[in-house]
């Protein structure tokens, strides 16, 4: 890995027909709300009749029938402010599940609902003190999970559980450097070669002029309709005009359209990065658990805990389709204090490492592909158990490939597949790990 990642980084890049570095993402700040819903279930019901032999071979009829039921709802804000000298960033999410199924046979009636309830709020902000990216940082998280489950059998055993989880942090980080999002850039790169290519523009292309595209792009982007069609019209609008004040289109036709508007509108540009973080953190963790079963005494744990790390980020955009990407993190969890049962397995101190190398190749606007290889390493322990080992490490190694085909806005193709080798685990040794994905999704309207 260490040989790869050498030479991969000494290796000159393939030519850009523009200066990357000259790029700077504008000032915006972005507020999205979204809700969704959804509720699945299914029901079985049969008869089946057989003779009993042990009583002179008399038909007994049997009946069963079951039902399943799936719902869940979620409210998700998430918040966005950036300038050059401060990001600010805040995602809350609120969530409920409700879980219900009966099964009725000849023997056994069975009832069980399991309602949980999800509550998370994450915030940071990030200050850049000078020119040199050299900047402070501070975030808080805040998590309470409840789960709730209640089982009866026959109106007569009934049995239930409530468990409650709170995970509330606070983190104080500094660090240099800057990932700059790219995104537009490329975007606006992509829409103006291809007017280039089939001859549409009246001139040929500056770095200014991908700038200013790329600029009006965000801005676009980052203003609210709540009609998607005066959305499209005022999109299309202000480019076309931009265009025409950079002297870019002269004469317009309906090739230059239905090509402005097909990969504006319809193109699927992959999020991208470009630039180089060093970040060191350091955070006071607290978590708590309360559980409480039928028949037995309630429990009440809780973890007072100290994570520190360094992490080394790093994005380059080599071209128009390819990137290259390398990430190192080395952190530890001090284990400060524990009360009960539930976080008695806990390490004084828990050490993880984690590297990985990869490359994203982006071959046109609709497809998008990924390798990577990585290696973890960690301190191998189970809560809740007397198997704890304190010097025992895992080592792991992984490779991974991810596709996305975006055919249309309602069909897109996705896939992934993970080779992993572990040479220790909980009960078993030297494992090879191999897992897939294939997704299709088409959406009807």
């Amino acid at each position: 890995m260490l040989c790869i990642l050498g030479t991969s980084l000494v290796a000159s890049s393939q030519e850009k027909s523009f200066d990357l570095s000259n790029y700077k993402f504008p000032d915006y700040k972005r507020h999205e709300l979204e809700f969704n819903f959804n509720s699945t279930g299914s029901s079985l019901m049969n008869t089946s009749e057989s003779p009993d032999y042990s009583i002179n071979g008399v038909i007994t009829k049997y009946d069963y029938s079951s039902f399943n039921s799936q719902s869940s709802a979620t409210l998700d804000y998430i918040y966005n402010y950036l300038t050059r000298k401060r990001i600010d960033y805040l995602h809350s999410n609120i969530s409920g599940n409700y879980n219900y199924s009966t099964t009725n046979d000849i023997s056994n009636k069975t009832k069980e609902s399991d309602p949980d309830f999800d509550l998370t709020l994450n915030g940071s902000r990030t200050l850049y003190l000078n020119e040199n990216n050299f900047f402070l940082e501070g975030e808080t998280y805040l998590n309470f999970h409840q789960y709730n489950s209640n089982r009866t059998v026959n109106n007569q055993y009934n049995t239930k559980n409530l468990t409650n989880y709170l995970d509330l942090s606070v983190s104080l980080g500094v660090g240099i450097g800057r990932m700059e999002m790219v995104s537009d850039l490329w975007q606006a790169y992509y829409i103006l070669e291809k007017l280039k290519k089939q001859k549409s523009l009246s001139k040929e292309l500056t770095n200014e002029n991908v700038y200013d595209f790329a600029y009006l792009a965000s801005r676009l982007k980052n203003k609210r309709f709540f009609d998607a069609r005066l959305r499209k019209i005022a999109e299309l609008q202000s480019l076309d005009s931009l265009l025409h004040q950079q002297g870019l289109i002269a004469d317009t036709d309906i090739s230059y359209f239905t090509t402005l508007n097909d990969y504006w509108s319809y193109g699927n540009f992959q999020d991208r990065q470009s630039g180089r973080v060093l970040k060191f953190w350091i955070s006071p963790e607290y978590a708590k658990q309360y559980s409480r079963a039928s028949g037995y005494a309630s429990s009440l744990s809780s973890k007072t805990s100290l994570s520190s790390n360094i992490s080394f980020n790093c994005t380059e955009q080599l071209n128009l389709f390819w990137e290259r990407h390398f990430s190192a993190l080395l952190s530890n969890d001090t284990r400060i204090d524990t009360t009960g049962k539930d976080y008695s397995g806990y390490p004084a101190n828990n050490l993880m490492a984690n590297a990985n190398f990869g490359y994203g190749f982006f071959p046109d606007s609709r497809t998008y592909i990924s390798g990577y290889l990585g290696y973890t390493g960690q301190t191998l322990f189970v809560t809740n158990s007397t198997s704890y080992l304190p010097n025992l490490w895992m080592n792991m190694v992984y490779i991974n490939f991810k596709g996305y085909y975006y055919i249309s806005p309602q069909l897109q193709i996705t896939g992934t597949i993970n080779f992993s080798y572990r040479d220790k685990g909980i009960k078993i040794t030297n494992e090879f790990d191999t897992s897939y994905n294939l997704g299709l999704r088409y959406a009807i309207f």
